[in-house]
Parts: C-alpha cells; sequence; structure tokens
C-alpha cells in the first residue's frame, strides 16, 4: 500500500477541500470548478513521477478497467456526423480518464486528513444549507409555491444533485459517529450529530425526489450493514421508529414536502392521460425516455453515435411534442448511452463505471456501497455525467469512498 508524504497528503487534502467549494459555485462560475479540478489533478501529478504514476495505474484494474467509462466513447467518431458535440461530450468527461490514472497513486493517507476532508465537505454543505433555508423562510409563501409548478427552492446548483451531496454529508455524519472511538470522543460528536438531524431534516423541505429516494436506500443499507454485523434487532428497531417518526413530523410539518407530493400526483396523472408534457417535470422525462427508445431502435447495437444523439433527440421532440418549448436529453444516463451507443456500448459502461464496486470486493465495504447507490439511482433520473459539474460530483461520490477503502485496506480504519 502506498503511503503519502507530510507534504503530498497536506495539498491533497487542501486541493480536495477546494474542489468541495467549486462545486457549490460550479454553475455560477464553472472556470472556478475547472481550476479547483486542475489544481486537485496537479496535486497528484507534480509529486507523482510518470513511471509509478502508470505502474500503479495498470496495475490496479478497478481503476484500469474504469477508465474504459471514458475510452469507449471514442468509437463514436466512426459514426457521428457531429464532430463538435461530440467533442464537448468527450472533454467533458475527460475527467473520468484522467481520475482512473491518478486515483491508484493516492494510496492511504493519515486518519487526520481523511477527518479534515470529511469535516470540510459536512461544513461546506450544511453553510449552504442554511443559506438555502434563509432565503426559503424570506420568502416562504412564493417558494412553497412553486413546489406546485413542477419547480423547487433556489439553490447553487441543480437541485438533484446537491440533494444528493446532502445525502453524502449525512452518511459522512453517520460514517463519523459510527467510528466515533477511532476519532476520539468529543463536542465534536453532538456537532456532528447535530448536523446529521439537521441534514435529515432539510432534505424533507428541500422534497427532492431523487434525494428522497437515495436518502432511504443509503438508511437501509445502513441498517442492513448495522444489523448483519451485530444482530441487535432492538436497535436496528429503535433507529426506525425515530427515523419514520423524523418523516412523519417533516411530512406534516412541511408544506413544501407536500405541494411537492400534490404536484407529483398531478404530473403522474400528466403522463397517464398522454396530455402536455410543457412544463411537467416527470411527464417531460418520460417523453425524453420514448425519443430515446425510438432513436434506439434506429441501431439497437452500437446507437446513433453520441456526437448524434442531441441533434436527434431534439427533431423527435419537435415532431412527437412540439408544445414543449425546450427539449431534453434523455433523464437516465443508462437510457441516454443505450439510444447513443447501443447494447453493446450501454454493456461497456455499465460493467467498467461498476468496476470499483464488484472488484477487489468493494461491495463489501459500506462506503463504497453508498457512494454506488447514489449514483445509480440518480442515473435513474438525470444524464448526470452529461454537465461538467456532473461529472465533478460523480467523481467526488467514488473518490472518497476509495480514499476510505484506502484506509481499510492499510488496517487504518475499519471494514464498516
Amino acid at each position: 500500500m502506498l503511503h503519502l508524504s507530510a507534504y503530498k497528503e497536506q495539498l491533497f487534502t487542501i486541493t480536495t477541500c477546494l474542489l468541495f467549494v467549486s462545486i457549490i459555485l460550479g454553475e455560477k462560475a464553472q472556470a472556478v470548478l475547472s481550476i479547483s479540478m486542475g489544481l486537485h489533478v496537479a496535486s497528484i501529478l507534480l509529486l507523482t513521477a510518470p513511471t509509478a504514476l502508470f505502474k500503479n495505474f495498470f496495475q490496479n484494474r478497478a481503476m484500469l478497467l474504469f477508465s474504459f467509462s471514458f475510452l469507449f466513447l471514442l468509437f463514436s467518431f466512426f459514426y457521428s456526423n457531429n464532430w463538435k458535440y461530440l467533442a464537448e461530450r468527450l472533454q467533458i468527461k475527460l475527467p473520468f480518464l484522467l481520475y482512473a490514472v491518478i486515483i491508484p497513486s493516492i494510496g492511504s493517507i493519515k486518519p487526520s486528513q481523511l477527518q479534515s476532508i470529511l469535516k470540510v465537505y459536512i461544513l461546506t454543505i450544511v453553510l449552504t444549507v442554511i443559506g438555502i433555508l434563509t432565503n426559503y423562510v424570506l420568502n416562504f409563501d412564493a417558494i412553497n409555491q412553486l413546489y406546485l409548478e413542477s419547480k423547487i427552492m433556489p439553490g447553487p446548483i441543480n437541485h438533484i444533485r446537491f440533494s444528493l451531496l446532502v445525502v453524502f454529508a449525512i452518511y459522512l455524519c453517520y460514517y463519523y459517529l459510527k467510528n466515533i472511538l477511532l476519532f476520539k470522543q468529543s463536542k465534536a460528536t453532538y456537532i456532528f450529530l447535530s448536523a446529521l438531524l439537521f441534514l435529515f431534516i432539510f432534505l424533507h423541505i428541500y422534497s427532492v425526489r431523487s434525494g428522497l429516494l437515495a436518502l432511504y436506500a443509503v438508511v437501509g443499507i445502513a441498517l442492513i450493514n448495522y444489523f448483519w454485523a451485530s444482530k441487535n434487532l432492538k436497535h436496528i428497531t429503535i433507529a426506525s421508529v425515530l427515523i419514520v417518526s423524523i418523516a412523519s413530523i417533516s411530512l406534516l410539518a412541511s408544506p413544501s414536502l407536500r405541494n411537492k407530493i400534490t404536484n407529483t400526483i398531478q404530473d403522474i396523472t400528466v403522463v397517464r392521460q398522454s396530455e402536455n408534457p410543457n412544463f411537467n417535470s416527470i411527464a417531460t422525462r418520460v417523453a425524453s425516455y420514448q425519443t430515446a427508445l425510438i432513436i434506439f431502435k434506429e441501431n439497437i447495437w452500437f446507437g446513433c453515435g453520441q456526437g448524434d444523439l442531441k441533434d436527434k433527440n431534439d427533431a423527435l421532440f419537435k415532431q412527437l411534442y412540439p408544445t414543449v418549448e425546450t427539449p431534453i436529453i434523455p433523464h437516465n444516463q443508462f437510457i441516454y448511452y443505450l439510444a447513443a451507443t447501443g447494447l453493446i456500448g450501454l454493456g461497456i459502461f455499465i460493467i467498467s463505471f461498476t468496476a470499483p464496486l464488484w472488484l477487489n470486493k468493494g461491495y463489501t465495504i459500506e462506503i463504497i456501497q453508498v457512494g454506488y447507490v447514489i449514483l445509480l439511482l440518480a442515473f435513474q433520473f438525470e444524464a448526470m455525467i452529461e454537465t461538467q459539474i456532473g461529472v465533478v460530483c460523480t467523481l467526488l461520490f467514488i473518490l472518497i469512498p476509495v480514499l476510505f477503502n484506502n484506509n481499510i485496506t492499510a488496517k487504518i480504519l475499519p471494514r464498516t
């Protein structure tokens, strides 16, 4: 197992924390996000010999296979007509290849550095949530009305991605509390517990469907793993009752959540009755699935090519859903790749992208389970890795678990 020098650890920790902050600024200052990612990559590249970098990469089966989640897209050059759009897609997804190469050279780092990364991430999310809730309180009625119009309370980045970042922060709070003896019990214990409860309640007020689904999936994973390890049914029952109580109180006390449920029912009705999908989030998503499947059927093995998907999709929206003012790309990452790269491309993507989960028994490490469950659920609701910030968030949910897993492998941290 590799061990970073003290200087390298500090530089890596600082640039990782900077990346967290830049994600929140990402959609308003994309240059900041690009610079932060560049510094983060440089913190590894500048302090690792090129020969060692590639040796580590080729010896790491999981990351070697993961690199194909980018490389397989290069085949689209042979049958895409819109090379400009294809080049844009490849540029956005290039970090998948870069991080596949550099992650094996990170190795294990001191628990104190991991703790700093964990704390800065949670603090960044908590401060952002405080800002969102402050605006919510100041514009209470107007924002609640947005939830009846398939909209969401204003935030710094896309609401789906932010809700997933909150879910991960909740899990990291739980991870800290679960390993409290490792990090030494202190006043921080109560701070992390307060942050966990605060973010848990916020997520119900924020009322993003995919975020809530991911939250309860993560809760389910944590409860199952705890029961499997402890066989303590009493603790599981108490925790389940507490979680259900908080969720029930949130439903009763949160007008935004009630309005979101009302809007969801209305949106589903639009889909069932084949009404105008315009300005209805679920109905528009379903329309994007239907156009993608039409494109897929034209070439089930190789798809239409990554470069041509948007053009074909926009044309089908104009033909089939002329009332939709702004056509959207297929809002499901798997369906997106099914249309763009066919069954072969989708198969390559699924196998390569999930390699860190199923190789080297990654599926036995809870934090890796959590990172992938969040991502795989997110992929059901949007083509997450078709934007720069979506790529960064995706890598974040893989990078942090890998960091913890490296220390688990080095026997610095426990497996669960």
